[in-house]
């Protein structure tokens, strides 16, 4: 930034024409700009649900903007965006136990066994950003830019859907016998467990945002950049309040979401973007 600063003055003076005066600088501006992205979303499991393996889901985010240059060189922005984030999440294995009571009162322990468990998580953001502009012009044409920030993040949907093999088996030490593959209270084996529901995200989280790159001015007032962005939640997005123990399914009709047992839950997305600008006279 400060090596930036140290260039201003030289570049004003390369940017004036040889009459001696500097080129009309439009300050305000429209804009639209979007991109592909690859995001991710991350949990943090606790040691019942570990192993997680996660992977990232292509996207996109697209955005209008509207700002204000103080100069040729510095300028603030703000606007409204969407931007999609989506993971896949897979466990190979899962097991876990509860101790519990049938429908006769009968105390036993009650074991669970899982496996293939797929999940997909999708949540979509409006965000609001307040964005820092720094531009470094090469000419009178091109130019590079740099934009950082800070976006609020508003979920606007947020769902996941899941699906696993799961065995359902108990066991009676006052008689010591393991009940499994009968009806009675649902011990059943290997049996499809699908899931779809919505995610418990918080209301408004804080996201970092950054991008730089390249632009064209094709005339006084129209300017178009190619670059590249990253943003990142800067909190736990996560809403939930984590339950002590965890479960992931203790019988047929439920299957939570990974989400849902997680520590912290975060979010990531870098991509390409492509932006337009109209300076307003």
């Amino acid at each position: 930034m400060f090596f930036i600063l140290l260039l201003l003055p030289q570049a004003n003076l390369q940017s004036q024409d040889v009459s001696g005066k500097t080129p009309e600088t439009y300050h305000w501006f429209i804009g639209i700009k979007g991109g592909p992205a690859l995001t991710n979303i991350k949990i943090d499991g606790t040691d019942v649900i570990s192993g997680i393996e996660i992977t990232r889901k292509n996207s996109y985010s697209l955005s209008v903007e509207a700002g204000y240059f103080f100069s040729r060189y510095i300028g603030i922005s703000s606007g409204i965006g969407l931007s999609p984030y989506s993971s896949r999440f897979f466990l190979e294995t899962y097991s876990n136990s509860l101790d519990t009571i049938d429908s006769e009162s009968e105390e036993y322990e009650r074991r669970i066994s899982g496996r293939d468990i797929d999940e997909t998580q999708k949540i979509h953001f409006l965000e609001i950003p307040l964005m820092l502009n720094l531009q470094l012009p090469f000419g009178k044409a091109i130019g590079f830019y740099v934009q950082g920030g800070i976006n609020l993040a508003i979920p606007v949907s947020r769902n996941y859907s899941s699906s696993g093999i799961f065995t359902y088996t108990g066991y009676y030490p006052a008689y010591n016998v393991l009940l499994h593959d009968i009806p009675y209270e649902g011990f059943k084996s290997n049996v499809d467990v699908e899931k779809t529901g919505d995610l418990k995200v918080k209301t408004f989280i804080p996201e970092l945002a950054a991008s730089g790159g390249f632009y064209f001015r094709t005339d006084k007032q129209f300017q178009i950049a190619i670059g590249a962005f990253y943003k990142k939640m800067l909190s736990d997005i996560s809403a939930y309040t984590l339950p002590d123990p965890f479960h992931l399914s203790t019988h047929e009709n439920q299957l939570r979401s990974f989400m849902e047992g997680s520590e912290k839950t975060t979010a990531c997305s870098m991509g390409l973007l492509v932006s337009m600008r109209f300076f307003i006279k």
